[in-house]
């Protein structure tokens, strides 16, 4: 297998749809892999992941640009999304207790930051999860505003 052009861009959604919102990352990977996404004449890749901070590291490992999607509870209402570019701004302690991964997102951040394995862009989209309980199916506020993290990841795919 041959690896990755340094200017591919990688998307990569985190969670577990089987504990509700915490499967944005992959309802939103689900929605994106309708959209054919082509940048520059290249795919973009789209890759579902558990938020195991080796496994992030590895998918992002040689990239140049690197687009995260995850729950993220900041405290504030459910739906919300938060867009991070890690380049600018440290990412802020989100936490999403209940969720399938204990680490995650910030501590590969960290650790790809000591192993200098960070690509030269990273953006994390957040969303506030409402119910991070056992069950399939996003909630009503999440669902909501899945369409609005879609186009702003497209977007920013696009930049």
């Amino acid at each position: 297998m041959n690896s990755p052009a340094v200017d591919s861009l990688i998307i990569i959604g985190v969670g577990n749809p089987m504990r509700r919102d915490d499967g944005v990352g992959a309802a939103a990977i689900a929605q994106l892999e309708q959209a054919e996404l082509i940048r520059n004449g290249d795919a973009v890749e789209l890759v579902l992941l558990d938020g195991e901070p080796a496994r992030l590291i590895e998918a992002w490992r040689g990239r140049r640009r690197a687009i995260v999607i995850d729950a993220a509870r900041a405290g504030v209402d459910a739906g919300r999304i938060h867009r991070v570019d890690v380049a600018v701004e440290p990412l802020p302690d989100w936490t999403t207790s209940g969720s399938s991964h204990s680490a995650g997102i910030a501590e590969a951040v960290a650790l790809a930051k000591v192993l200098d394995s960070l690509p030269d862009e990273l953006v994390v989209f957040g969303i506030e999860p409402a119910d991070l309980s056992l069950g399939e199916g996003l909630s009503p506020a999440v669902e909501a505003a899945l369409p609005a993290l879609v186009e702003l990841v497209i977007d920013e795919a696009g930049a």
